[in-house]
């Protein structure tokens, strides 16, 4: 038999699905053939596969090829043909590839439906507190309860609605009834600046810590050690500066909340939520990540008497007057100025000083601008 005829006599048995075994002294085996291209798929119905371990998807059916992804243990994909050398031609993201059968099983007929990419958006929130389930629909177990405005890696899409994400090292499914994607925000490259610009197009990485936080030395509206009362180590020289300076020229201020950790401020916006609803809380609150007060860099004050604090009363008293004259003296703004709200994203909040350094406080102040304006983002 010809090299040739081999070829065609051996492709035509994987075609037609034979299994054979050749034996005895000189007869070919398999393992004497040497195809010189990708070796024959037939073809099938569509069938959905889930891999079980990380796993390459390559360019051809065999090691030698490119890889061009690695999808997680649990990914589903679909396959329309299987090489007769125990790999699968699968489809993924828009792309054909191959993956061996080795590390993958059939799922077709599961209740479980098979997802696709997911919608492109930067950032993906829980709008309630949100079950994680193992499966994507509410017979599913139970892995977690996310609280709402927490943050979602979403991997994909299924097709009842419910999105499929990654959570702690784990694949679940959350409803995507419950799941708002914020389209267009970004996560900050430089979050150890002290001109960081954190807003609601512009978040932290997750679970960002400053790394140089110090108690400030001013004094609060309560006495209790915590979190609240500490700032990044510049700032806090700079408030201490800013009420002594108040001190001099008869101005009293209290400290009513610095730092929040990542944490804090999930649960503060989660209590929100369940309050007035997430279309309103977000009209007053940060998401987890887009706050200020993560920064360390952030602070919110009030009258000596401790009366006021954080509420619309502040404004127009002799305080908050002279904060808004004097806080660029000591490298602070009025992070959210009256009549800047479409800039900012919030109301008026003449309590909230955010520590930016003396030379752009400055500046934002004699122009009568935003941190926004000052650097021409959003």
């Amino acid at each position: 038999m010809t090299e040739v005829n081999k070829q065609r006599f051996y492709k035509k048995l994987a075609v037609t699905g034979l299994a054979f075994t050749l034996v005895g002294a000189g007869t070919l085996g398999l393992h004497s053939l040497n195809f010189t291209g990708e070796p024959t798929v037939a073809s099938a119905a569509a069938e959905t596969y889930t891999t079980t371990a990380n796993l390459n998807i390559r360019s051809g059916p065999s090691t030698s090829n490119a890889i061009i992804a690695t999808v997680k243990q649990g990914t589903q994909l679909t396959s329309t043909e299987q090489a007769a050398n125990g790999w699968l031609k699968v489809s993924y993201q828009g792309k054909t590839g191959y993956v061996s059968t080795q590390y993958v099983k059939e799922s077709t007929g599961s209740s479980e439906p098979a997802p696709a990419p997911a919608p492109a958006a930067s950032v993906y929130v829980a709008t309630a507190n949100l079950n994680v389930r193992t499966t994507a629909s509410t017979s599913g177990a139970v892995m977690a309860t996310l609280k709402a405005g927490t943050q979602l890696d979403v991997t994909a899409k299924a097709a009842n609605g419910w999105l499929k994400i990654t959570y702690q090292g784990k694949a679940g499914y959350v409803s995507g009834q419950y799941v708002r994607a914020l389209a267009g925000m970004k996560v900050v490259s430089n979050p150890e600046s002290i001109q960081v610009v954190v807003n609601k197009q512009n978040k932290l990485p997750e679970n960002y810590v400053p790394k140089d936080l110090v108690y400030t030395t001013i004094p609060f509206t309560f006495k209790e050690q915590t979190e609240k009362k500490k700032m990044r180590s510049e700032a806090a020289a700079a408030i201490a500066q800013l009420f002594a300076g108040a001190k001099k020229q008869g101005v009293t201020l209290l400290g009513v909340s610095a730092y929040r950790s990542h944490a804090t401020q999930s649960a503060l916006f989660s209590s929100y939520v369940q309050r007035d609803g997430y279309d309103k809380a977000v009209t007053y609150s940060a998401l987890p990540g887009t706050s200020e007060h993560e920064t360390g860099l952030g602070i919110d004050v009030t009258k000596g008497d401790g009366t006021c604090a954080a509420q619309d009363c502040f404004g127009g008293t002799k305080e908050a007057t002279w904060l808004d004259a004097h806080a660029a003296e000591y490298g602070f703004i009025i992070r959210y100025p009256k009549g800047k709200e479409a800039v900012t994203g919030y109301k008026y909040e003449p309590w909230h000083l955010r520590y930016v350094g003396k030379p752009v406080a400055q500046a934002i102040k004699s122009k009568g601008i935003t941190l926004e304006e000052y650097y021409g983002i959003k």
